[in-house]
């Protein structure tokens, strides 16, 4: 290790004691360390180094030969091999009081590293366009850097002052705030942190962000300075997205949309006012979890939902369904939901955004128009079918009415034989008003049926036909079993609804299986929109292949019974359409038939 007879060795930092010819005489153990010398330096020359040291540094040492002394800023250096560092020194000449030798006194620091950090602090200043600036109360002198000016749009020779500086702020709110707050600075040392608006010289208005940082000695400002950063860009986006932004939220609150964001790794779940209205949850019910939003949804489309939801965050990037959910008062409502999953890097999911709106009343529209569409083509058909039933029925009678006539006229008929026929055009007459009056209740059905709607309660329908015909039921040993709860709604007319209830159960009775005891049972089923009513027996059954299709038409018997006309089931039918319904029937010969009515349920009082 380096040894010297001059106590400097331990000094903590770079320094050298050179004799007048620029000889080392001795040196500290960090300027030893830092250009590699042994115990060998002494009395050699600092030239030895000279193909590393900055040219300056031998142009400094001779002036200090004469007694000058010298301090240097940063001087950059780049060795042979292209490598680059920075050297800053300061040289006094001194004389040693005991020998009366004049040395020179060199302090040497290499500052590489903290050039470089000052650079790369410089690059990052330029390239996020930040100058900073200082105002000197005492002096009355302000400095603004490169950066700062050139934000300004002014020259690099450019002197402010601090008037002139206020007056660069866009006139208004921006020069009046940042004018209180400079003038809170000055007397009472508040810092301050803000956005304004700037006009350059070129009169072009941009966003700036200024920070001023009083400096206080003894209770009064001596320094203010701070940092002045171009945010135009940054905030003009921000300006931007916040408009779009309230436009959305303007948008959204106007359909009803409700945004949300779920927090697939943590589990947590945030809704924004809409989603709580568009559920019908109250804030203070909902706990933030996945899960309290599955609650939510219809048990039937539970499991679906949740297996679509767990595919798009497992497979896919895009969610889109329909889907019912169940209000606090058991209401059902159909909601749109759309989402986008947002993943890490590695794929991995990590958010799920998205947005849900009720579209219950778009369902119940597109329900309705296509029942009416149903309604209308089976309408087309019913007129079709009831043309072709005045023309088949209206032409039997007629032909037989004109067979009897002309019989009739005939000269060569007896007596009885007149009296036959007489008969026979009575009963034929008979049947044509007959068959008159039934087309006639037909049209009554079909055209008056809309105006006499109303709420019904089918359990007092189903009772109140049972009563009458309790006899009945009683004279044939049948079994009745009514199970349709008290509070069981439909909207009808009352008189076809009794007339539908009171002719399936007299058929039920009439076509019973004499091998088997009656039965015969009424029960209703609650759908979304609909209640159907099922009216089953285990009577002799329809053969529905061979009679299928003509089992609800005019004048058609499926049974020898003494009684059968085929109009009941016709009118039944024609009775439940006009009330906007539907009947069917499933039925195996010997096993019995299940009629099956469905009607429409009131809307809720509210609606």
């Amino acid at each position: 290790m380096v040894q010297t007879s001059i106590p400097i060795y331990d000094a903590p930092f770079a320094v050298a004691i050179l004799d007048h010819d620029l000889n080392f005489n001795a040196i500290s153990q960090r300027l030893a360390e830092a250009f590699d010398l042994d115990d060998s330096f002494k009395g050699k020359s600092f030239y030895d180094l000279q193909h590393r040291l900055p040219e300056e540094l031998y142009l400094d040492l001779h002036l200090a030969k004469e007694g000058i002394s010298r301090k240097s800023e940063p001087v950059k250096f780049v060795h042979p091999d292209g490598e680059a560092d920075w050297y800053e020194w300061k040289i006094n000449p001194w004389q040693n009081g005991k020998e009366g030798q004049k040395v020179i006194m060199l302090i040497l620091e290499k500052v590489t590293y903290r050039m470089l950090g000052e650079d790369l602090h410089q690059r990052a200043q330029r390239m996020a366009r930040v100058g900073s600036w200082v105002v000197d109360l005492k002096k009355n002198t302000i400095y603004w850097s490169e950066m700062t000016k050139e934000i300004h749009e002014v020259p690099m020779d450019f002197e402010p002052n601090l008037e002139t500086g206020i007056n660069f702020y866009k006139e208004g709110f921006s020069r009046d705030t940042i004018s209180e707050l400079v003038a809170k600075g000055i007397e009472h040392g508040t810092p301050w942190d803000v956005e304004l608006i700037l006009v350059t010289q070129k009169g072009r208005e941009i966003w700036v962000r200024a920070i001023g940082e009083p400096e206080v000695v003894n209770g009064k400002c001596i320094r203010i300075s701070g940092t002045f950063q171009d945010i135009d860009s940054r905030k003009r986006a921000e300006l931007e997205a916040k408009k779009i932004r309230e436009r959305l939220e303007i948008a959204t609150d106007a359909a009803k949309i409700g945004i949300w964001d779920f927090d697939i790794v943590n589990n947590v779940l945030e809704w924004d006012d809409n989603m709580y209205e568009v559920y019908g949850v109250p804030k203070d019910k909902f706990n933030g979890v996945y899960q309290a939003w599955e609650a939510t949804v219809h048990p039937e489309d539970q499991e679906w939902t949740s297996k679509y939801v767990e595919e798009t965050i497992a497979k896919r990037d895009r969610l889109e369904m329909v889907f019912r959910i169940l209000w606090h008062d058991k209401e059902i409502r159909w909601i749109h939901g759309e989402a986008s999953v947002i993943r890490d890097m590695e794929g991995n999911p990590l958010r799920m955004i998205g947005a849900n709106w009720d579209v219950t009343a778009q369902k119940n529209a597109e329900a309705e128009m296509k029942h009416l569409l149903n309604t209308t083509t089976y309408q087309n058909e019913s007129l079709m079918n009831f043309a072709h039933i005045v023309s088949h029925n209206m032409r039997s009678h007629g032909s037989n009415l004109s067979m009897l006539t002309d019989f009739l006229l005939e000269d060569r008929i007896t007596e009885e034989e007149k009296q036959n026929a007489l008969q026979m055009l009575k009963r034929a007459a008979n049947g044509l008003n007959e068959t008159i009056a039934h087309l006639n209740e037909v049209v009554q059905i079909k055209t008056e049926a809309e105006q006499n709607m109303s709420r019904i309660n089918l359990h007092n329908v189903v009772h109140k036909v049972s009563q009458t015909l309790e006899a009945l039921f009683e004279a044939n040993k049948v079994a009745l079993h009514i199970d349709i709860p008290e509070d069981c709604l439909v909207m009808g007319v009352m008189a076809y609804v009794e007339s539908a209830v009171l002719n399936l159960m007299t058929n039920a009775v009439k076509y019973r299986d004499p091998d088997k005891e009656a039965r015969i049972t009424l029960r209703t089923e609650c759908r979304e929109k609909r209640v159907v009513l099922q009216i089953e027996d285990n009577g002799l059954g329809i053969d529905m292949k061979k009679n299928g299709e003509k089992l609800f038409g005019m004048y058609k018997t499926f049974h020898h019974h003494p009684e059968s006309r085929g109009i009941g089931l016709f009118i039944t039918r024609n009775q439940i359409e006009s009330m906007g319904g539907t009947i069917v029937v499933s039925s195996q010969p010997g096993k019995g038939s299940i009629f099956s009515i469905t009607l429409k349920k009131p809307l809720p009082a509210h609606e």
